[in-house]
């Protein structure tokens, strides 16, 4: 048998997307339960992917600003959304910039662009739902453009009641469906790879029941005048108050979103979120016509959440609830994702976030192998899929794949079927110096092919408020060390690369080999045939390389170190630092109580240093340091990133880190109105502020007339409360939690009544201990033992998209670990009186 045969056999045993091809148009239908299923065999239908809005709006517009042809720019997206096993793709279009105010469709660049992406999607084996309305205007986050439609004339609200708007829209629909692609030559309407519709994007109704209804069925009925027979969906994540008014309408399945951690916090939010995230309650899921109904997402992500480990847990809840599409909000194009501003709220770039893009990818495993409303246990192992918090890693591992999202010590029982490893970091079976995302997938038997993305760093918080002048993200081609450790391979095996300019060629030993990023053909010792370059893989061919250049153009340095110890102990700082250039040392210069003293920093590991300070600066006061990095070019000087000699008599430069070293046995602050409240996962209310104290400090006055119903599934849960995450604060006084005895509340009650409220300390396993306590008109400071602290729920801060989700859930089946407490979260409940008049100042353990 020839080598072509052979490599043909090995691909064809290679599973294909779960939305597999269909021949005819009416490909898809919904049985009585309410599932998709595939009409050529009955299968039931499922996929997993991305919003991606390339064609339209802001992010059209900067993708311009680059230079780059946006076909380029799609074509390599693309690519990437296919190595992530992502299959589905869904988008609400900017009906403002395709149409005019009387709905008439315009045929335009964003048009074409669409049409070419759908085309390109299509090659790579991707279905779409489409939302033909987004009702948008297309400015966020800059303002709104001119824009023809009839979207901006009407406005969302009107759009959904004005007469003239509705004609409009009915119209723009049937056109819309009739609508020719001009890379396919196919109807929108007609299809194969379009699943169905959902008619608008989030519409907010109000009004009668029946108008409702009589709206939706007006929309449909204009879509099926063009001969559709697609299901169409419409949204029941919003105004559930009408859910009677959409199962009354003429359409096929509901359309829901999950944003756990809320959005556009403007930073990073940090924590375990994973009780957030355990189930997707819908309120109506025993409705016997919802039940009749098909279930998607159309978008979720939790915003602003750095780690990588929520996109799996979120993927099974949804199974359980019985969705059989999702689609991640939103997918940044690479051109652009180094600023993030297309939604600052959310970043999603296989180049520039690799870490996430490696847990979307398991989210997609998860996805299509877990049984829809299926019961899987523990959320953070189930099937082939764990979840580590405190590693920050999400894996999934099976016989045939095996994939990480950071470093782990798992690896599959049994090596000899294993086809296919997607990571970041190191495994057992691959160990790897770079940050970027790798890929190795087997194509024959001794024969593998590997992908490796260059190192990735976020040089700034890419969830702060969006800007295009503050780059965010950057990634640097560096040579990096890997060594593959499968049988399969053997030891000593031939490394070929295979895209385009990649001339790093080189011979295995023991498995180790120095890597540029690229794609490169593995041969074991005994295979002597070539494998050529333009073969097929899955979707993909072998060849096919995309990243970004090299973008990271000055020295960049990550502190770790505490930002408070205690006096005497041992203290090490610990930073991680990166140059484009070759790093030649790193000093720490050291001041404490005019004594002075630098160090040579220690490197530990790829761009990872440590310093131990001397025992005679560890002393009760303020430790005040400057990281000075030296490399080919320059020094620089952090914090601030000021560059030259930092010892000149002409550079003023007098920023500093500083670490508050406290007497043992001090007070462990937890929380701090006047520094920490910015960072408090809060409830949002004008009632409650930041006001100054009479002694010249800061309190949180909580003054309501009425406690607000926080808990949507019981109303009568009235209470106001905040979340916060304190494991950073305190990290270099960690150790102590397990000695401390008691919790301490710095607060005033002006009211004649006591308040109560309940303290609870959340460890890492998002289990909770709470204490409660009155709050009288006379005191300052109220002690709770901790001894008396019982379990209690979680409380879901920040509060989550859709509203209809629980205010509180059961705290993790784990016992309370204190040494790993993390977070403190503060209820006001009811008191006697229903208004409050409280000022918070300070929660600490002593």
């Amino acid at each position: 048998m020839t080598v072509h045969k052979l490599l043909a056999v090995a691909f064809l045993s290679i599973l294909c997307f779960s939305l597999k091809s269909q021949t005819h148009a009416d490909q898809v239908y919904v049985d009585n339960n309410g599932v998709m299923r595939w009409s050529a065999d009955d299968s039931e239908l499922h996929g997993f992917g991305i919003n991606y809005t390339l064609p339209f709006a802001h992010e059209y517009r900067m993708a311009k600003k680059t230079g780059v042809p946006l076909e380029e720019t799609i074509r390599q997206d693309v690519y990437h959304m296919a190595r992530l096993d992502l299959d589905f793709y869904r988008v609400h279009v900017w009906d403002t910039e395709i149409s005019d105010t009387l709905g008439n469709l315009i045929s335009n660049d964003h048009l074409r662009l669409f049409d070419f992406l759908l085309n390109e999607m299509r090659q790579r084996g991707m279905k779409f739902i489409i939302t033909p309305i987004a009702y948008w205007g297309n400015g966020w986050p800059e303002r709104d453009e001119p824009t023809p439609g009839f979207s901006r004339k009407y406005g969302k609200e009107a759009c959904l009641t004005d007469s003239g708007a509705i004609e409009a829209q009915a119209r723009y629909l049937n056109q819309f469906l009739n609508h020719v692609n001009t890379y396919t030559g196919i109807a929108y309407k007609d299809d194969p790879d379009i699943i169905g519709f959902e008619i608008c994007n989030e519409p907010h109704h109000s009004g009668p029941p029946e108008k409702v209804t009589a709206f939706i069925d007006k929309m449909v009925a204009s879509m099926r005048a063009t001969g559709c027979t697609k299901p169409v969906f419409y949204n029941m994540s919003h105004s559930i108050q009408l859910v009677d008014a959409y199962l009354n309408a003429n359409v096929q399945g509901g359309t829901f979103q999950w944003y756990p951690t809320n959005l556009v916090a403007n930073h990073q939010i940090n924590g375990n979120f994973l009780p957030q995230v355990e189930s997707y309650d819908i309120p109506f899921a025993g409705t016997p016509r919802f039940k009749k109904m098909a279930k998607i997402v159309y978008e979720f992500d939790p915003a602003d959440a750095g780690g990588n480990i929520m996109y799996p847990a979120m993927a099974r809840a949804f199974r359980e609830a019985g969705m059989q599409l999702a689609a991640q909000f939103a997918y940044d194009a690479m051109c652009w994702a180094p600023y993030n501003t297309n939604y600052g709220t959310h970043f999603m770039n296989m180049a520039y976030a690799p870490h996430k893009a490696i847990s979307l990818k398991i989210a997609s495993a998860v996805f299509h192998n877990v049984s829809m409303y299926g019961k899987h246990g523990d959320v953070t192992r189930f099937d082939s899929f764990r979840i580590s918090y405190p590693d920050d890693l999400a894996e999934w591992v099976t016989g045939e794949k095996f994939f990480y999202s950071n470093n782990t010590s798992s690896q599959p029982s049994d090596l000899s079927n294993l086809k296919e490893i997607a990571g970041c970091g190191s495994s057992p079976l691959v160990k790897y110096s770079g940050t970027g995302a790798y890929f190795l997938d087997k194509l024959s038997d001794g024969v593998w092919r590997l992908e490796v993305m260059p190192d990735a760093y976020w040089i700034a918080d890419p969830y702060s408020p969006a800007n295009p002048e503050i780059q965010k993200a950057a990634v640097l081609h560096t040579s990096q060390q890997m060594t593959v450790s499968l049988p399969d391979l053997g030891a000593n095996f031939a490394v070929r690369p295979v895209n385009k300019g990649n001339l790093f060629c080189q011979q295995a030993s023991d498995g180790q080999m120095d890597l540029v990023p690229g794609v490169y053909i593995l041969k074991r010792s005994d295979i002597t045939y070539e494998i050529p370059s333009d073969l097929k893989y899955k979707s993909i061919t072998l060849a096919e390389f995309v990243a970004p250049e090299s973008n990271l153009v000055l020295a960049v340095l990550w502190n770790h170190s505490p930002g408070e110890a205690v006096a005497g102990k041992p203290l090490q700082l610990h930073f991680e630092a990166v140059s484009p250039y070759q790093v030649k040392k790193i000093e720490v210069a050291l001041s404490m109580q005019n004594r002075w003293k630098t160090l040579a920093a220690v490197q530990q590991g790829t761009n990872s240093y440590i310093a131990d300070v001397p025992e005679d600066m560890v002393r009760t006061g303020f430790l005040d340091y400057r990281i000075i990095i030296e490399d080919g070019k320059e020094i620089t000087s952090f914090p601030g990133g000021r560059k030259g000699d930092p010892w000149s008599w002409v550079n003023r430069n007098s920023d500093t880190y500083t670490i508050r070293l406290v007497p043992e046995g001090s007070p462990l602050i937890l929380w701090d109105a006047g520094t920490d409240w910015g960072s408090t996962y809060k409830m949002w209310s004008r009632e409650v502020n930041l006001k100054p104290t009479g002694d010249g400090g800061t309190a949180l006055a909580v003054q309501l007339d009425q406690l607000p119903e926080a808990d949507p599934v019981d109303r009568n849960d009235r209470c106001y409360a905040f979340k916060f995450f304190f494991g950073e604060k305190i990290k270099g006084r960690s150790d102590e939690l397990p000695q401390k005895k008691s919790l301490a509340i710095k607060v005033s009650n002006l009211l004649p009544s006591s308040q109560p409220i309940e303290i609870g300390l959340i460890d890492r396993n998002g289990t909770v201990l709470a204490g409660k306590i009155n709050i009288k008109k006379k005191g300052k400071v109220f002690k709770i033992p901790l001894d008396t602290f019982a379990g209690a729920p979680f409380i879901v801060l920040p509060r989550p998209y859709p509203d209809f989700l629980p205010f509180k859930v059961q705290s993790a089946g784990k016992p309370f670990d204190r040494s790993s407490a993390e977070a403190l979260q503060l209820i006001v409940r009811p008191g006697t009186q229903a208004n409050t008049d409280l000022y918070i100042e300070r929660i600490w353990l002593e």
